[in-house]
């Protein structure tokens, strides 16, 4: 009986490796240009045809190629970059399998011409197909150039379930841009249709992200770094509100390799929490440095899925690294924090602050002053510090660099937020008694969406009963709430809260959320000088004073250089 088993041809395993590593041009440009990189390149053209099925061209300065490595580098597994077992626990470079080029090469035709320095001749090699058709001798300067013609012309089942020329032209670019801006020290050029479309000089890291993502130049990312253990961080990110609606602008660098990893998005999104506005993505780049003994890259034929020793611990300083940064005072571009010599004091549950004293604000605040040179007084009080209420709306006041803006609304929304959130550590804060408690009847959704609540509700100061058939007697608020509206409030966060909590899982900040949106100070409610600075003094004295908890800003700075410019000085 004859055998059913047999050997594949050589050919047709070459096509079938292929198919592991070349995807679509983009991956054709991603193994090209980082076997330049290995090579030392300094300077990298990449030129493109028809979104890379015609053309795909890579030409550097690299070190180059000998003939006799010209012509064995294009076998399966040739590689120069490992040798011994112990190799794959330490690989610094990006390419090591030896697969790249044997995979291109036999789904195209492909020239490849080579030197090294100091030799007069450089080596071209033509393949078809993967099979040396021909090679010659040439001149050339140092270093390589590949182009890849003709991308699965022997391979039409592949070549008919590539996407449309500018999906793939979109994929070929966004795999430029991730090594273009891992290797700012380096030349970068991309000629599209013989079109140059970009030309990326040496520069700094922050730079080189300016010029590839979009609009993000002039230091408009927050930039941190941190050293914990077996990684150094270093990163750029969005400030809240100021994302994106898809997640193009994100990314992740492990010596200098670009990665996917859910670890790190996860700790990435869950750092920003609520501070994003809704349907927004942060903006990110991050650039992790560790020992390459702490991860194993030899996972995926793309190299692009990583497996760390210790995810947990690499999760957890990332989160922690990114929301020092959104805590910081970073997100409010040029804001000058200076030390206050004054503490604010309490009186029966609320937060005061006399406004003689100027540190009060941590800001270092500028009083008006008269013709005379004397201080006048702010708002009728001798001495007081220098707010200015604008269409009972914002709150404004000159610091050092400028003059701030802040939303009042925002602001005590803010302050209630984290003061909610602190209840969950106390026995509760204080309430206040209705002198006629309130009934309410809800829907049956409202009704069973309330009990979820109630727990935290009443820690926060609301004394609530169920009185049955979907009825709830309101008996006491928090103290710090106005009275007279309670049914309108309590409707007013139960909406709140259900729009919440597809984004929120947490029940206790999605109530706390609720909570601060709806009991805060309105935009269009009067604020006498007292209250403003208090205010200021509370929101200074929050963990974060700069975003609300749906990410809205709560202070804009606007600098005395663009009053300048404004003015035509």
């Amino acid at each position: 009986m004859a055998s059913r088993i047999h050997i594949l041809p050589d050919g047709l395993m070459k096509r079938i490796a292929a198919g592991e590593v070349v995807e679509r041009p983009a991956s054709v440009a991603k193994e090209l240009i980082e076997n330049s990189l290995d090579a030392g390149a300094t300077s990298i053209t990449v030129a493109v045809q028809n979104a890379g099925v015609d053309l795909v061209q890579v030409i550097d300065n690299g070190e180059g190629m000998s003939e006799e490595d010209a012509l064995i580098c294009c076998e399966r597994h040739a590689t120069s970059k490992i040798s011994r077992d112990e190799d794959l626990e330490a690989i610094t470079t990006l390419g090591f399998r030896g697969e790249a080029l044997a995979s291109i090469a036999s789904v195209s035709r492909m020239r490849m011409i080579t030197m090294q320095a100091g030799v007069e001749e450089a080596t071209e090699v033509e393949l078809y197909g993967g099979e040396i058709r021909e090679v010659l001798k040439t001149a050339a300067n140092p270093g390589t150039s590949i182009a890849v013609k003709d991308l699965f012309f022997n391979v039409p089942a592949r070549r008919k379930f590539l996407k449309s020329p500018a999906t793939e032209l979109r994929h070929l670019i966004l795999v430029f841009r991730r090594l273009a801006m891992a290797y700012p020290e380096i030349d970068f050029r991309l000629h599209v249709n013989d079109e140059k479309t970009q030309d990326l000089r040496p520069s700094g890291q922050e730079e080189r992200i300016g010029s590839l993502v979009a609009g993000r130049r002039n230091g408009s990312l927050i930039s941190f770094e941190n050293a914990s253990g077996p990684a150094v961080l270093k990163g750029y990110i969005s400030r809240p509100g100021e994302g994106r609606r898809s997640r193009d602008d994100q990314f992740v660098f492990l010596n200098r390799r670009f990665i996917l990893n859910k670890s790190i998005t996860h700790a990435v999104l869950s750092a920003y929490g609520s501070r994003l506005p809704r349907d927004e993505y942060p903006v990110y780049v991050l650039f992790l440095e560790m020992d390459p003994r702490q991860f194993d890259v030899n996972v995926h034929p793309m190299k692009i899925e990583v497996r760390f020793r210790d995810e947990r611990f690499l999760h957890n300083m990332i989160h922690r690294a990114v929301g020092d940064a959104l805590s910081s005072s970073r997100v409010v571009p040029n804001l000058q924090l200076v030390t206050g010599g004054g503490r604010p004091h309490r009186h029966k549950g609320k937060m005061t602050v006399d406004p003689v004293d100027y540190g009060q604000l941590t800001l270092e605040v500028q009083r008006p002053v008269s013709s005379g040179g004397s201080e006048s007084p702010g708002r009728g009080i001798s001495g007081a510090a220098a707010f200015w209420q604008l269409h009972n709306r914002y709150i404004l006041t000159p610091i050092k660099s400028g003059l701030i803006i802040i939303d009042q609304h925002v602001a005590h929304e803010r302050i209630l937020f984290e003061r909610v959130l602190n209840a969950r550590e106390r026995n509760g804060v204080l309430s206040q008694q209705l002198l006629f408690p309130q009934t309410v009847l809800l829907s049956p959704d409202d009704f069973h969406t309330l009990m979820e609540m109630l727990p935290s509700l009443q820690k926060i100061g609301f004394g609530i009963k169920d009185f049955g058939k979907f009825t709830v007697v309101i008996e006491s608020v928090p103290a710090e709430i106005k009275t007279g509206n309670e049914r309108d409030l309590l409707l007013d966060i139960i909406d709140e809260y259900k729009n919440l909590r597809h984004k929120i899982t947490d029940i206790w900040e999605a109530v706390a959320s609720a909570f601060a949106c709806k009991a805060a100070i309105k935009s269009g409610d009067p604020l006498n000088l007292m209250e403003m600075a208090s205010l200021m003094d509370q929101l200074f004295a929050t963990r974060e004073p700069y975003f609300c908890p749906h990410g809205r800003p709560i202070i804009i700075n606007l600098p005395l250089e663009e009053l300048d410019k404004r003015f035509g000085r």
